[in-house]
């Protein structure tokens, strides 16, 4: 055989085997198909929820501040619960208190606009005080509609809460709730009105027609409840679990030390509520809502936010600096898989403290609702029309 046709015949036969080989890839694949993540996949897409709770903080209402202060922590926990998973927001205003704002803004502060740093959040919640002052309603819905930065997204879930005591008609000559409901309705937003007190007076006091013009639902609470402690068998538990779970947060950038602090205070000031908040801001931080990006190189890299190999040496904590590049992506990704041991250990924990909550509470039933169950009972309400799910 000539020398060409040799070569003609070792170039057939290596063809030939090629096809082969990739007959077979397809035919295993065809019987051992890889997962394949699609775009309608809840597991692995996200949907906005922006929440702006409005708190009246005029001198009766520290009850109130105190329930929003314990509960905080069990919302976002139910909400984690929610597929396709949410992409929390949360906006936080105040009214009703004289000493931090002035007749121009009606009383009104806007603590937090909304954001995923719930940290921050609990931070100024901690903070509030009460004292005397007017409480105008429509005022305060008008703001919130006009000083936070809603998101765009057609399939968010976008939401208002407002919560107080006094006739929802104060100041209607400036803001009628009626027209500002209205108005956030063709927005896209649901407004949500909870009384702290009797639910008859708060019918009179016209703070049902708050939630009918804004689409939303009407309740009444009493403060007290929301602040009661349930400590549970489990907590101790959450309470080691959190420790280890801090150790796994690496600081980065100009925001990396506020960070961290301010999410040790957090824990503090969750243990100075009660244990049982201590205990569900420990699952809390187990959860996908609980969003350090902007400071934690961890939840940064995970979201995409950063990558190891950009930042500069000064943008890296003390103990990271002298190790190779190699060796700091290592160390991210150790931390990363460390976190989500504990992650799973705590969600284990948690189904068994929450299964303790719900018969303790089932026992306690006596008709009353916290501030928390209004606002859950609303938000799983809503967001099921929006098409999320909950277990």
């Amino acid at each position: 055989m000539c020398l060409r046709n040799r070569i003609a015949a070792a170039l057939f036969t290596f063809v030939f085997l090629c096809f082969l080989r990739t007959q077979m890839t397809v035919q295993a694949g065809a019987l051992r198909p890889d997962p394949v993540v699609t775009e309608t996949d809840p597991q692995c897409r996200t949907r906005p929820i922006d929440l702006v709770i409005c708190l009246d903080t005029s001198g009766s209402m520290e009850g109130l501040i105190d329930s929003a202060r314990a509960r905080l922590w069990d919302i976002v926990n139910s909400l984690a619960k929610a597929k396709p998973l949410p992409q929390l927001r949360v906006g936080l205003i105040t009214y009703g208190s004289p000493s931090r704002s002035n007749a121009a803004n009606g009383w009104l502060v806007k603590q937090t606009d909304l954001t995923t740093d719930l940290d921050t959040v609990y931070a100024k919640m901690m903070s509030l005080r009460t004292d005397g002052g007017d409480e105008f309603v429509g005022w305060a819905l008008r703001r919130a509609l006009d000083w936070m930065q809603w998101s765009n997204d057609p399939q968010a879930l976008k939401l208002v809460f407002i919560a107080g005591n006094e006739s929802a008609d104060q100041a209607s000559e400036v803001f009628n709730f009626r027209y500002v409901g209205e108005d956030a309705r063709n927005r896209g937003i649901t407004v949500n009105s909870i009384y702290c007190g009797d639910r008859e007076v708060g019918l009179r006091e016209r703070w049902d027609q708050v939630a009918a013009c804004g689409g939303g639902s009407y309740s009444a609470i009493d403060m007290r409840c929301g602040t009661i402690q349930i400590e549970t068998p489990q907590d101790k538990v959450l309470l080691e679990l959190n420790l280890k779970l801090n150790a796994t947060y690496v600081p980065y950038g100009s925001l990396g030390q506020a960070g961290r602090e301010r999410q040790l205070d957090q824990d503090r000031n969750a243990d100075r509520v009660g244990i049982a908040s201590s205990a569900s801001r420990a699952e809390a931080k187990a959860t996908k809502l609980y969003d350090n990006s902007q400071w934690d190189l961890v939840d940064g890299v995970a979201r995409k936010k950063v990558a190891v190999k950009d930042l500069k040496e000064s943008d890296l904590p003390e103990a990271m600096k002298s190790m190779l590049a190699e060796k700091r992506e290592e160390f991210v990704e150790t931390q990363a898989r460390t976190r989500a041991d504990i992650q799973e250990q705590i969600a284990e924990v948690s189904t068994a403290r929450e299964q303790f909550l719900r018969d303790a509470r089932a026992k306690s039933a006596d008709g009353r609702q916290a501030l928390d169950e209004a606002m859950i009972d609303a938000l799983r309400t809503q967001a099921k029309s929006k098409g999320f799910k909950f277990d």
